[in-house]
Protein backbone atom coordinates (compact mmCIF):
# COMPACT_ATOMS: atom_id res chain seq x y z
CA UNK A 1 0.00 0.00 0.00
CA UNK A 2 0.96 3.58 -0.38
CA UNK A 3 -0.36 6.92 -1.53
CA UNK A 4 -0.28 9.15 -4.57
CA UNK A 5 0.76 12.76 -4.35
CA UNK A 6 -0.03 15.04 -7.30
CA UNK A 7 0.43 18.78 -7.82
CA UNK A 8 -0.81 21.03 -10.54
CA UNK A 9 1.73 23.19 -12.31
CA UNK A 10 2.22 26.10 -9.91
CA UNK A 11 3.30 28.31 -12.82
CA UNK A 12 -0.41 28.32 -13.72
CA UNK A 13 -1.35 29.80 -10.35
CA UNK A 14 -1.24 33.45 -11.36
CA UNK A 15 -2.27 33.05 -15.00
CA UNK A 16 -5.72 33.84 -16.33
CA UNK A 17 -7.08 30.37 -17.09
CA UNK A 18 -10.49 28.81 -17.13
CA UNK A 19 -11.28 26.18 -14.51
CA UNK A 20 -10.67 23.15 -16.76
CA UNK A 21 -7.19 24.43 -17.68
CA UNK A 22 -6.23 25.24 -14.09
CA UNK A 23 -7.58 21.93 -12.70
CA UNK A 24 -7.32 19.46 -15.59
CA UNK A 25 -7.93 16.47 -13.30
CA UNK A 26 -11.24 17.69 -11.82
CA UNK A 27 -13.75 16.05 -14.18
CA UNK A 28 -11.82 12.77 -14.29
CA UNK A 29 -11.57 12.65 -10.51
CA UNK A 30 -15.33 13.03 -10.03
CA UNK A 31 -16.29 10.79 -12.96
CA UNK A 32 -13.94 7.90 -12.24
CA UNK A 33 -12.65 8.03 -8.67
CA UNK A 34 -15.30 9.48 -6.34
CA UNK A 35 -17.73 6.54 -6.39
CA UNK A 36 -16.33 4.58 -3.38
CA UNK A 37 -16.88 7.57 -1.10
CA UNK A 38 -20.06 8.42 0.77
CA UNK A 39 -19.25 11.92 1.98
CA UNK A 40 -16.81 14.80 1.83
CA UNK A 41 -15.52 17.12 4.50
CA UNK A 42 -14.79 20.62 3.24
CA UNK A 43 -12.83 23.36 4.94
CA UNK A 44 -12.94 27.03 4.09
CA UNK A 45 -11.66 30.15 5.74
CA UNK A 46 -14.56 31.88 7.50
CA UNK A 47 -14.30 34.95 5.26
CA UNK A 48 -15.15 32.81 2.19
CA UNK A 49 -18.82 33.49 2.78
CA UNK A 50 -20.17 32.69 -0.68
CA UNK A 51 -18.67 29.19 -0.76
CA UNK A 52 -19.80 28.54 2.82
CA UNK A 53 -23.35 29.74 2.17
CA UNK A 54 -23.68 27.46 -0.86
CA UNK A 55 -22.53 24.45 1.17
CA UNK A 56 -24.93 25.29 4.01
CA UNK A 57 -27.76 24.25 1.67
CA UNK A 58 -26.38 20.72 1.21
CA UNK A 59 -24.27 20.01 4.30
CA UNK A 60 -25.47 17.83 7.16
CA UNK A 61 -22.83 19.07 9.61
CA UNK A 62 -21.44 22.58 9.78
CA UNK A 63 -19.16 23.84 12.52
CA UNK A 64 -16.60 26.52 13.24
CA UNK A 65 -13.05 25.68 14.31
CA UNK A 66 -10.96 28.76 14.88
CA UNK A 67 -10.65 30.64 11.59
CA UNK A 68 -12.05 27.71 9.59
CA UNK A 69 -15.57 26.56 8.74
CA UNK A 70 -15.88 22.77 8.39
CA UNK A 71 -18.84 21.30 6.52
CA UNK A 72 -19.68 17.70 5.72
CA UNK A 73 -21.79 16.70 2.73
CA UNK A 74 -23.25 13.29 1.88
CA UNK A 75 -22.42 12.25 -1.66
CA UNK A 76 -25.31 11.29 -3.89
CA UNK A 77 -26.13 11.93 -7.53
CA UNK A 78 -27.11 15.56 -6.92
CA UNK A 79 -24.22 16.55 -4.68
CA UNK A 80 -21.70 14.81 -6.97
CA UNK A 81 -23.11 16.81 -9.89
CA UNK A 82 -22.82 20.01 -7.83
CA UNK A 83 -19.18 19.36 -6.96
CA UNK A 84 -18.32 18.27 -10.48
CA UNK A 85 -20.01 21.15 -12.29
CA UNK A 86 -20.31 24.10 -9.90
CA UNK A 87 -16.93 24.17 -8.22
CA UNK A 88 -15.51 27.31 -9.80
CA UNK A 89 -15.45 30.82 -8.39
CA UNK A 90 -13.66 33.31 -10.64
CA UNK A 91 -11.90 30.42 -12.43
CA UNK A 92 -10.55 28.87 -9.23
CA UNK A 93 -11.70 26.09 -6.91
CA UNK A 94 -14.13 27.43 -4.29
CA UNK A 95 -12.91 25.31 -1.40
CA UNK A 96 -9.64 25.30 0.53
CA UNK A 97 -9.66 21.56 1.23
CA UNK A 98 -11.83 18.54 0.51
CA UNK A 99 -11.41 15.11 2.10
CA UNK A 100 -13.38 12.13 0.79
CA UNK A 101 -14.59 9.53 3.32
CA UNK A 102 -16.03 6.08 2.78
CA UNK A 103 -18.80 4.44 4.87
CA UNK A 104 -16.27 3.53 7.61
CA UNK A 105 -15.03 7.16 7.67
CA UNK A 106 -11.69 6.12 6.16
CA UNK A 107 -10.06 9.01 4.36
CA UNK A 108 -9.47 8.44 0.69
CA UNK A 109 -8.87 11.30 -1.70
CA UNK A 110 -7.65 14.59 -0.25
CA UNK A 111 -7.59 17.87 -2.15
CA UNK A 112 -5.68 20.70 -0.51
CA UNK A 113 -4.66 24.31 -1.06
CA UNK A 114 -7.56 25.14 -3.39
CA UNK A 115 -6.95 22.11 -5.58
CA UNK A 116 -3.21 22.56 -6.07
CA UNK A 117 -2.42 19.29 -4.26
CA UNK A 118 -4.25 15.97 -4.57
CA UNK A 119 -3.60 12.82 -2.55
CA UNK A 120 -5.01 9.34 -3.07
CA UNK A 121 -4.54 7.43 0.19
CA UNK A 122 -4.30 3.69 0.82
CA UNK A 123 -3.79 2.54 -2.76
CA UNK A 124 -1.84 -0.44 -4.02
CA UNK A 125 0.81 -0.04 -6.68
CA UNK A 126 -1.60 -1.63 -9.18
CA UNK A 127 -4.43 0.76 -8.23
CA UNK A 128 -2.01 3.68 -8.45
CA UNK A 129 -0.84 3.01 -12.01
CA UNK A 130 -3.88 4.41 -13.92
CA UNK A 131 -4.17 7.36 -11.53
CA UNK A 132 -0.49 8.25 -11.91
CA UNK A 133 -0.83 7.87 -15.67
CA UNK A 134 -3.85 10.20 -15.70
CA UNK A 135 -1.95 12.94 -13.83
CA UNK A 136 1.12 12.47 -16.04
CA UNK A 137 -1.00 12.84 -19.18
CA UNK A 138 -2.42 16.03 -17.71
CA UNK A 139 1.14 17.33 -17.20
CA UNK A 140 0.87 17.33 -13.40
CA UNK A 141 3.72 16.47 -11.06
CA UNK A 142 2.83 13.07 -9.58
CA UNK A 143 4.42 10.23 -7.65
CA UNK A 144 3.38 7.02 -5.92
CA UNK A 145 4.94 6.70 -2.47
CA UNK A 146 5.15 3.17 -1.11
CA UNK A 147 4.21 2.95 2.57
CA UNK A 148 5.83 -0.11 4.11
CA UNK A 149 4.32 0.52 7.54
CA UNK A 150 1.00 -1.15 6.63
Amino acid sequence: MGYIKAKIDLKLKDKELDFSQRYPYWQELWSNYSEPYSEVQIQNWKEEEQAIEELEKISFISRNEGLVKIQRVKLDENTRAYFQNQSSLNGKLKWFSIVFHDEEMTEGIEIHNYGEEVYFNQVTKEEAEPIVEMFEQLKCEVEFIQDDTD
